[in-house]
C-alpha cells in the first residue's frame, strides 16, 4: 500500500527506549494531492515527487520534468533507484529494468508508471530491450583506412604529437603522467568540457585526485602550477581539447579533426563511460561510436597507430560457455552472455579495432582487470566495484566466502607497460593481458583487513547477499547499493558477480605481455601484503574507510 501523501519531519520523536513516539506526532497539515505542477497525482506519482524533490533539492517537480534536466546524474540515479526499491517495496531484480525505463523516459510521469508496473509485476525483466546484433555492431563500414602517400608516416617510436582520450579517468591520468615523463611529445587530451579552461581544470583535478601532480609536470595541489602545465603557452606539453566521445568527429570541428589526423603520431584510446548497470544502448554512443570515430580519425590521412584499453572482462562470456583457458590470441565469442552493457561495448570496440587492423590500420589492445592504486602512493579510484566491496565488508564486518581472484595491477605499472609496448613493439595487431604472475583469493584481502584492525567474518555467499539486500534497503546511498543487481540478477543459474569467480571465469595467459616487457625493467608486482596494505592504508587515510577503534569496525561517518 502506497501512502497518498508524504510529510517530511526534521526528526522522528522517540520514546526513552528509542522507539518511535507515535502519539506525539500530532497531525501536521497534509498537502493536497493535486498541489504543485501537474495537477492531481496518483499515490505513486506523489511518492516519486517527494523522492525527486529531496534528492534533487527542488521545491517543486512537475510530472513532465526530466530527472537529468533537473540536475540528476548517474550517481543520483543509482541512489534514486535504490530508494525507489525500498520506498515502494520492489524486488532487487527490477533495478535493471527500472534503469532502462528511466533512461528511455526520464520524466517523473514515465518513471512513476514504470515503478507502478514493477510493483504490479507487469514490468518485463528486460523491459522492451531488443537483442543486440554484436556482429553487425562491429562492422567497420563505412569507415575506411588510408595512408596518403604524400604525408610522412607517424613516428610512433619518437612521437612529437600524441592524442589521448580518458585523461581525467583513473588509468588515463596515470597514462598522461607516464607519457609526459618518458617522451618529449605534446599530448592532446580529449576531455568532455565546456571549453579549454574547463578541460584544463578537469585534467589538473584528476592529477591531484590520484596524487600525480608532482610527478609529471602537473601541480599536486591542482592549483596555478598545475593549470599552467595544462596548456596556455607555446612550450606547454599538455593541450586540453574540449570534445565528446559520443559526438560526431569526437565533438571537434571539421578543421580540428582533420588537423589531428594530419599531425598525430600515435593515439592512446583509454576513454569510456563506465557504468555496470546501464544497458548497451545507453553506453553505445561514447564507447562504440566513439571508438569508430577514433578509427576514422586514425585512418583519414596517414594510418595512425591506435592503442586501445579494453578489459579482461570481455572473456567472461567464454567462461560461462565452459571455456577454461584463454590466450591473448583466443578469438572473442559469446558476447550475448556478458550481461553487462559496459563489457558488451568493450567487446564490440575490440572487434571494431580488429576489423580496422585487417583493413590496414595499426592497432593494439590492452586488457587489464582490476586496476588499483600506484605502487608509490596506493591512491585508488573509489568509484570502482572493488572499493565499494571493501567498504561494505568493513562497514558490516561480513565478507563472502567465495573464490574471487584478486587480479590487481597498479595503475602506474599498467601505464608504464602500455607506454613501453607501444613505443617498442608498435601496433602489430596483438592483444596484451596486463596481469601479474599470479593472484590470491578474496580471503587474502580479508586477512589484510583484519591486520588493519577490522573484525571481519567470512560467510556463505547466499547469506552475504541477503545481508547486502538488507543493508542496501537501510542505506540506499551506500557505495555498494548501485552494484546490487550484479549479485541478484540470475541467468542460467549464475548471478553476474558469480561469472567472475575462479571456477567460472577462464584462466588467461599473458605470453605477449611477458615477451614485450622482457628486459624493460617493467614488471607487474605480485599481489602481496605490501600492495594490499598500501591501498588499504590510502583508503583509510582519505576517510573512505573509517579506521576501527580498538580493533572493531564502526559505521562510516557521513
Amino acid at each position: 500500500m502506497i501512502p497518498a501523501a508524504f510529510v517530511p519531519l526534521d526528526q522522528m520523536p522517540l520514546t526513552p527506549e528509542g522507539e518511535p513516539a507515535r502519539g506525539t506526532l500530532g497531525h501536521p497539515p497534509v498537502p493536497a494531492p493535486g498541489a504543485g505542477p501537474g495537477g492531481q497525482r496518483t499515490p505513486t506519482q506523489a511518492g516519486m515527487t517527494y523522492l525527486w524533490s529531496r534528492l534533487l533539492k527542488k521545491d517543486q517537480v512537475g510530472l513532465d520534468d526530466d530527472f537529468f534536466a533537473l540536475g540528476g546524474n548517474s550517481l543520483l540515479a543509482a541512489e534514486m533507484l535504490a530508494r525507489t526499491r525500498v520506498m515502494f517495496g520492489i524486488g532487487a531484480d527490477y533495478v535493471r529494468p527500472l534503469t532502462r525505463c528511466l533512461l528511455r523516459d526520464p520524466t517523473l510521469r514515465g518513471f512513476a508508471q514504470a515503478t507502478q508496473d514493477a510493483r504490479a509485476g507487469r514490468l518485463a525483466a528486460d523491459g522492451d530491450q531488443g537483442r543486440v546484433d554484436f556482429a553487425r555492431e562491429a562492422d567497420l563500414a563505412p569507415v575506411r583506412v588510408r595512408a596518403h602517400p604524400r604525408c610522412p608516416r607517424p613516428d610512433w617510436r619518437r612521437p612529437l604529437e600524441i592524442l589521448l582520450t580518458g585523461a581525467t579517468g583513473f588509468l588515463g591520468a596515470h597514462l598522461l603522467s607516464e607519457l609526459l615523463a618518458s617522451t618529449s611529445a605534446r599530448v592532446w587530451c580529449l576531455v568532455r568540457a565546456r571549453d579549454a579552461a574547463h578541460a584544463r581544470q578537469r585534467i589538473a583535478d584528476a592529477a591531484a585526485r590520484y596524487d600525480l601532480g608532482g610527478g609529471a609536470g602537473l601541480a599536486a595541489d591542482g592549483g596555478a602550477a598545475g593549470l599552467a602545465a595544462c596548456g596556455g603557452g607555446p612550450g606547454d606539453r599538455v593541450v586540453p581539447l574540449p570534445g565528446d566521445l559520443a559526438a560526431p568527429r569526437l565533438g571537434l570541428s571539421p578543421g580540428e579533426f582533420r588537423e589531428l589526423a594530419r599531425s598525430t603520431d600515435i593515439i592512446y584510446h583509454a576513454g569510456a563511460i563506465v557504468n555496470f548497470i546501464y544497458p548497451y544502448e545507453e553506453l553505445r554512443a561514447a564507447n562504440v561510436t566513439g571508438t569508430r570515430e577514433v578509427i576514422r580519425l586514425a585512418g583519414l590521412v596517414r594510418a595512425i597507430p591506435v592503442h586501445y584499453v579494453s578489459t579482461t572482462a570481455v572473456l567472461a562470456g567464454l567462461g560461462v560457455a565452459g571455456v577454461r583457458e584463454a590466450t591473448e590470441d583466443t578469438p572473442l565469442a559469446h558476447a550475448d552472455r556478458l550481461r553487462v552493457g559496459y563489457v558488451e561495448t568493450k567487446f564490440v570496440a575490440e572487434e571494431l579495432l580488429r576489423n580496422a587492423g585487417r583493413a590496414g590500420l595499426p592497432v593494439t589492445i590492452y586488457r587489464p582487470m582490476d586496476i588499483v592504486g600506484s605502487r608509490r602512493t596506493g591512491a585508488w579510484s573509489t568509484a570502482t566495484e572493488m572499493c565499494a566491496l571493501i567498504r561494505f565488508i568493513t562497514d558490516t564486518g561480513l565478507a563472502p566466502d567465495i573464490d574471487l581472484p584478486l587480479d590487481f595491477v597498479p595503475a602506474d605499472t599498467c601505464a608504464a607497460a602500455i607506454r613501453q609496448i607501444s613505443c617498442a613493439e608498435g601496433a602489430a595487431g596483438r592483444t596484451y593481458h596486463l596481469a601479474g604472475p599470479g593472484y590470491p583469493m578474496l580471503g587474502y584481502l580479508v586477512e589484510r583487513l583484519r591486520r588493519h584492525g577490522f573484525e571481519v567474518s567470512q560467510v556463505p555467499f547466499g547469506i552475504w547477499v541477503s545481508e547486502l539486500l538488507r543493508y542496501a534497503a537501510h542505506d540506499p546511498s551506500h557505495p555498494m547499493a548501485p552494484f546490487l543487481p550484479l549479485f541478484v540478477d540470475r541467468d542460467q543459474g549464475l548471478t553476474t558477480a558469480e561469472m567472475y569467480l575462479e571456477h567460472v571465469f577462464p584462466h588467461y595467459t599473458r605470453s605477449n605481455t611477458e615477451q614485450a616487457l622482457r628486459g624493460s625493467g617493467i614488471a607487474f608486482p605480485p599481489v602481496d601484503d605490501g600492495l594490499l596494505d598500501r591501498n588499504i592504508g590510502h583508503l583509510i587515510a582519505t576517510g573512505y574507510l573509517t579506521a576501527p577503534r580498538d580493533g572493531r569496525p564502526r559505521a562510516h561517518a557521513r
